[in-house]
């Protein structure tokens, strides 16, 4: 097995905050394989302790760029080598002075082939993923994840805000404190945030999105939609049939679908009214907080509820 070791060694200066020389590794690799990275930085309290980042080039190799700088970086210790299935690395920080002042900077980047699986780790700052085909697992404890053009399933778990577009496969987000923003979506979608907003547009699968509070946004959906939030306001339209189940205990329901979009509605808003536009065709029973009926001639079970506000149905 192929190891390189990549020490950070540097001379602890009182007057200044320690540096670190920029590393360069490479391991020679075939496409199809997996790179595992797992960065713990420990608790530093640093507002900005780096980040993470993996793109794709035109070699077949896996090249790994690390600079620290700061206190601390003396403490810092990468590793690579090979294994049964790509390459693994690995970073730790130790020693009594590494969070001295708050810890210091690791920043991170890496290259692989365009096909290529990841599964990625970081305790702290942000994890950025960039044109890779192959399945993608991203978790930052503290920080946020973006990810663009990739193909091949999706799965994210953050800390903070998560930006995922322009992906061609399952989607799988879930964020502890922080907004989820998702476009250009072909596949099915999981998202749910503990607190913030949810925006996704142009997704072509089925959506799931929940959050404990704040507002949903969903545009250009075609695919069924599972919308919930605690508090706050949901608008969606829709871009194929309409169907799925829409909720929010607090706040406005909104929902605009294909002229002649038809659906199996049941609307309810129960410290509200719902109000279906003019030029839609309902056969059913309307009544001023509840509408149960066949929509434009009818078709999938489309739900909306609002414990207070307001439901609206419109044509886009």
């Amino acid at each position: 097995m192929h190891v390189v070791t990549l020490a950070l060694l540097l001379g602890i200066v009182l007057a200044a905050p320690a540096g670190a020389d920029d590393v360069d590794e490479r391991i020679p690799v075939a496409p199809g394989g997996l790179l595992e990275v797992d960065v713990d930085l420990g608790e530093g309290l640093r507002p900005d302790p780096g980040f993470l980042e993996v793109t794709s080039h035109d070699a077949d190799e896996v090249r790994v760029v690390v600079d620290a700088s700061g206190w601390g970086a003396s403490g810092v210790r990468f590793e690579l080598e090979e294994s049964p299935r790509g390459v693994r690395v690995y970073g730790r920080v130790r020693g009594a002075l590494a969070w001295m002042f708050g810890g210091p900077n690791i920043q991170v980047r890496i290259w692989v082939p365009e096909s290529y699986s990841l599964d990625l780790r970081t305790s702290a700052g942000p994890i950025r993923v960039e044109d890779v085909r192959g399945s993608i697992r991203a978790r930052a404890a503290t920080g946020g994840v973006e990810v663009n053009e990739t193909e091949g399933s999706l799965r994210v778990r953050a800390g903070d805000d998560v930006r995922i577009t322009e992906v061609v496969g399952a989607v799988d987000a879930k964020v502890e404190d922080g907004a989820i923003e998702l476009a250009w979506i072909t596949g099915d979608v999981d998202a749910r945030s503990s607190w913030g907003e949810i925006v996704a547009e142009h997704v072509r699968g089925g959506l799931t999105v929940q959050t404990d509070r704040g507002d949903i946004e969903l545009k250009e959906i075609d695919g069924p939609i599972q919308a919930r939030t605690e508090r706050g306001a949901i608008f969606a339209s829709y871009a194929g049939p309409p169907s799925g189940h829409i909720e929010t205990q607090r706040g406005d329901v909104r929902v605009l679908v294909p002229e002649d979009g038809g659906a199996a509605l049941v609307a309810i808003s129960h410290r509200g009214g719902v109000a279906l536009a003019p030029d839609l065709e309902f056969g059913g029973r309307a009544e001023e907080s509840r509408a149960v009926g066949a929509m434009n001639g009818g078709g999938g079970d489309l739900r909306l509820v609002t414990a207070r506000g307001t439901v609206h149905v419109d044509e886009r």
